[in-house]
């Protein structure tokens, strides 16, 4: 039989700037009866580690520049969190409106209707935004309000690859094992949230097994499963939310090769150039219309060449 553990660590004290976050981890994971062990995964919430690091902002504080004003009428989004973004060097690739059938699936089994009501209706609108390594965040580049005081938001790490790898190296420093780092963070898929990885570091987030064989001795087109996001998805089962207070997680078991070069970064396609991404969305509105009746094919091949 084989498994894997998750463990979640419930004595972490509320983080202040400056506190000392890996041995914090230690301590808890130390008093809580499961230590820490050769090859754990520790996954942290990327809010602790911006608690740990300051990275917290007063909104008051925020100076919106006219352009960020003006977008934000538009949009029905605090011009200070617009402006936040771009402060931060994120590209607002898309804004999500907050209305129809987004907030119909919002209310739709919500508990607490007119509360969510009131929510929607002051948001507006959603930023979908990406950083300038290419990460893509869904909910206005990780800054965040909750769990903080009012007019309080954190927002992440710079480089989450290069905290992670900090917090790895104090770990290593502080015991002589060697454990991976993963930083998590929440975002929009579908019509819910996940958590997702946003950095790591000793663990490759994405080993890339295409071509090898299957139990038949097939080549598979496949086998690039992004473990990183996997494990942070186990992890969340035990962050929960509201006033869960988890937000750091060890799991152990899980039969992964230590990798000092392969981060979360590695996984994205941050590097591709402006014409790889218009031909990959050109051929696939072409490809797509192949398979829709005819009005909609007429509209895909017409829009493909505008792309």
């Amino acid at each position: 039989m084989k498994k894997i553990e998750v463990f979640g660590l419930q004595t972490i004290p509320e983080i202040k700037p400056g506190d000392a976050l890996p041995k914090i981890v230690l301590d808890c994971a130390t008093q809580e009866g499961c230590g820490l062990k050769e090859k754990d995964i520790v996954v942290l919430t990327s809010k602790i580690l911006s608690k740990s690091m300051g990275l917290m902002v007063k909104l008051e504080e925020v100076r919106p520049s006219e352009k960020a004003v003006a977008l934000g009428k538009q949009i029905g989004k605090d011009p200070r969190i617009i402006q936040l973004i771009w402060n931060l060097g994120h590209e607002i690739i898309a804004a999500i409106p907050v209305s129809g059938m987004v907030v119909d699936s919002i209310l739709g089994d919500c508990t607490r209707r007119q509360e969510a009501g009131v929510l929607c209706d002051k948001e507006g609108a959603m930023c979908v935004t990406r950083d300038p390594a290419g990460r893509i965040f869904t909910q206005e580049s990780g800054i965040d309000g909750s769990n903080h005081p009012k007019g309080i938001v954190s927002i992440p790490p710079p480089d989450p690859d290069e905290a992670a790898e900090a917090v790895r190296e104090e770990i290593r420093n502080l015991t002589g094992v060697n454990v991976a780092v993963i930083i998590a963070d929440t975002e929009l898929i579908g019509m819910g949230t996940l958590d997702v990885a946003i950095g790591s570091s000793g663990i490759n987030p994405r080993p890339n097994y295409f071509g090898h064989t299957d139990s038949f001795g097939k080549p598979k087109f496949g086998g690039m499963d992004i473990v990183a996001h996997e494990l942070t998805c186990a992890s969340a089962l035990l962050f929960g939310q509201l006033t869960a207070a988890i937000p750091a997680v060890i799991v152990r078991g899980y039969e992964c090769a230590f990798d000092e070069k392969a981060t979360i970064a590695n996984t994205l396609w941050g590097s591709a150039g402006t014409g790889q991404w218009r031909q990959l969305l050109k051929d696939t509105l072409r490809a797509t219309a192949c398979v829709k009746p005819l009005p909609t094919r007429l509209a895909l091949k017409l829009l493909s060449w505008f792309v």
